[in-house]
């Protein structure tokens, strides 16, 4: 329904007080981001290339005067991993955690057209479809045309604590390499800084080279990314603060929802995707948040007159240290990956810089 309402909502943003727009983009002439399952063969083959294109291409923003500071950076792609790792205590549980996840993906859907000769839109990846055994879904089939296998499994695993959650959870379908399709190739050079059971880096920006790792779980995605637990946040939260928090695990009655469906995507990937701070370093990052995006575009449909330009909280997570409120006139950050960007301006996905919405 919110999505049917966009259209409406595309030819009465006049009277929205939104940022100014600077494209002629309306509801029709949108791209229109789609499903990774709906995508055509061809399309999922050219994205997948794309993507590995990206992680082999030098870094295009880092200065060789920068380069000593940050020697895991070898890749484009990894312009993105410091960037995001750079940000990560001042995008999560923060006012801009939306609105600057929204601008990071766009930014990366550019890089596979302009640089590597990719024609589609950046696809989402609905986990809901697969909360009951995302082992099983098309996506990690490992065949050519999908996002590349599980994870190599690991035998004889016990259950982990996390204690920052203090959750325990048993161990995933995999733990180990990507085995086979897109990706089983790929050498990944920065992170981890914060996995449990795993050897983490010592320093940030640490060079690290090693495979990608998946841990496919369904004691996260049944837990926090069923449809139930779409539509209950989707519905109980009308204000920001509460939606933004209850999405991402931080506030919830009784503290029972810890990781909400932000921390269940990424969780319920497990392996490399489940550090807080170099999830981006499988590509499978930029479908999550692409579904993530979804979310909060259709939580802003649902009441677009009240919800299109609103925002909650401070520049820090958790407001630790506290930090000034933020406001749509503070420049959101993009570190290697492109200049600062107005927080106003990233509101809309019909203004802007942008013009795209999802199917």
């Amino acid at each position: 329904m919110a999505l049917e309402n966009m259209q409406y909502n595309s030819a009465h943003r006049n009277t929205i007080g939104h940022s100014i727009t600077t494209t002629n983009c309306t509801y029709e002439i949108a791209q229109q981001r789609q499903e990774w399952r709906t995508l055509d063969t061809a399309t999922r083959k050219s994205f997948t290339s794309a993507a590995t294109c990206l992680m082999k291409l030098p870094p295009t923003h880092m200065t060789a005067a920068e380069a000593p500071y940050y020697p895991g950076i070898k890749s484009r792609h990894d312009e993105y991993v410091a960037t995001h790792i750079n940000y990560t205590l001042n995008i999560h549980d923060t006012a801009d955690f939306f609105a600057w996840h929204r601008m990071f993906i766009h930014f990366w859907e550019q890089d596979p057209k302009n640089l590597c000769g990719y024609t589609g839109v950046l696809p989402y990846w609905n986990w809901a479809l697969d909360a009951a055994a995302p082992q099983d879904s098309p996506l990690f089939t490992g065949d050519a045309y999908s996002m590349g296998s599980n994870g190599k499994y690991i035998a004889n695993r016990t259950d982990t604590w996390l204690a920052l959650q203090d959750v325990t959870f048993p161990p995933g379908t995999g733990g180990g390499c990507v085995l086979s399709g897109p990706f089983s190739n790929t050498t990944i050079h920065l992170g981890p800084l914060d996995l449990p059971n795993t050897p983490n880096v010592n320093s940030t920006f640490q060079y690290n080279p090693r495979c990608l790792e998946r841990d496919l779980n369904p004691y996260f995605t049944q837990t926090y990314n069923t449809y139930t637990n779409l539509t209950t946040t989707l519905l109980d939260n009308i204000y920001i603060s509460n939606f933004q928090s209850v999405s991402q695990g931080y506030d919830s009655a009784n503290n029972a929802n810890k990781f909400g469906v932000h921390g269940g995507g990424h969780w319920g990937t497990g392996g490399s995707m489940s550090d807080f701070h170099s999830s981006p370093a499988d590509p499978l990052f930029f479908l999550h948040h692409g579904m993530i995006d979804r979310f909060w575009t259709i939580w802003q449909n649902l009441d677009l007159y009240r919800r299109q330009n609103v925002i909650s909280g401070t520049s820090t997570l958790g407001n630790s240290p506290p930090s000034a409120e933020m406001t749509l006139e503070d420049m959101l950050p993009f570190g290697f990956v492109a200049g600062d960007v107005r927080f106003g301006d990233v509101m809309d996905t019909l203004s802007g810089a942008f013009c795209y919405r999802y199917d």
